[in-house]
């Protein structure tokens, strides 16, 4: 595993360059505009429910050095990162129109402020990007194939349902359109341990419980990058590679409803079926 972490924009610079060493692209360099996009958004303040200041620098390295044509991201809640995974694109896009970020939300409204659709924030934080992001809601992670064709992506976003084994089953829905060498970025791999003392024991695992991306990331065997909160698994060349580590972290308990259970193992079952 790979650790590269944003701890201030005074170092993003820094880690920029550290993290596109990271991603074989020593060549990238900042593009014209990001740092004050980026003074522009800290200036803002925390929005509820909103990512860290060292995870939307890290989103938005990440995105500027792959540089994708496009992204998708399941779990939109106010629309924050959405937007700043758009803005990232059109950095180095600047030419390109239409959609760059579509967001999946399962909600219509954010779970935040009940009374606002989902992804309000983004024309305040985008204001001159009308176009740049779709919100599709209310779907889950099985919507992506609608708006992907197989092996198109180089980057996908998952922040949605946390507990175990959801962010899985988002991972294999968003595979089959990910192409070779392409990331899937996952937020809190450190949502169940984190505030936790050294050697403090972990709670049980139970119906509020949200291990789910912390599992998936740490069980990952392929190439990884810890960003803080925020990790990026590659997908290896073999996609059905991925099947073994599926099954190990199909046996964890699942932390939803056991209602549930078997619906969700046969969506995973059949994800895991379509993996070529």
């Amino acid at each position: 595993m790979e650790i590269c972490e944003f701890d201030s924009l005074e170092n993003y610079e820094l880690n920029y360059r550290h993290l596109a060493a990271s991603l074989d692209h020593r060549e990238k360099v900042l593009p014209p505009g990001e740092i004050a996009f980026l003074y522009s958004i800290q200036n803002r303040g925390v929005h509820p429910g909103t990512i860290s200041l060292r995870e939307f620098l890290f989103l938005t390295a990440f995105t500027s050095i792959l540089a994708p044509q496009r992204a998708i991201e399941v779990g939109t809640l106010a629309g924050f990162s959405a937007a700043i995974i758009a803005a990232a694109i059109h950095r180095r896009q600047p030419d390109q129109r239409g959609v760059l970020v579509t967001t999946i939300d399962r909600n219509t409204h954010s779970v935040i402020e009940p009374d606002k659709p989902v992804g309000f924030q983004i024309p305040d934080i985008i204001p001159d990007l009308p176009d740049a992001v779709r919100v599709h809601s209310p779907a889950n992670s099985s919507a992506i194939r609608e708006f992907a064709k197989r092996d198109e992506l180089q980057l996908v976003f998952i922040d949605a349902d946390h507990q175990h084994p959801r962010p899985l089953l988002d991972l294999l829905r968003a595979t089959p359109c990910v192409g070779t060498g392409g990331w899937i970025l996952l937020h809190d791999i450190k949502l169940g341990t984190i505030g936790l003392k050294p050697g403090q024991a972990v709670q049980r695992v139970g119906p509020t419980a949200t291990y789910g991306a912390e599992w998936l990331f740490d069980y990952w065997p392929f190439r990884k990058i810890a960003g803080g909160n925020i990790g990026a698994v590659q997908l290896p060349p073999r996609k059905s590679d991925i099947i073994p580590t599926a099954l190990r972290l199909m046996t964890l308990p699942f932390e939803m409803s056991a209602t549930s259970h078997a619906r969700i193992r046969r969506a995973l079952y059949a994800c895991l079926a379509e993996l070529p």
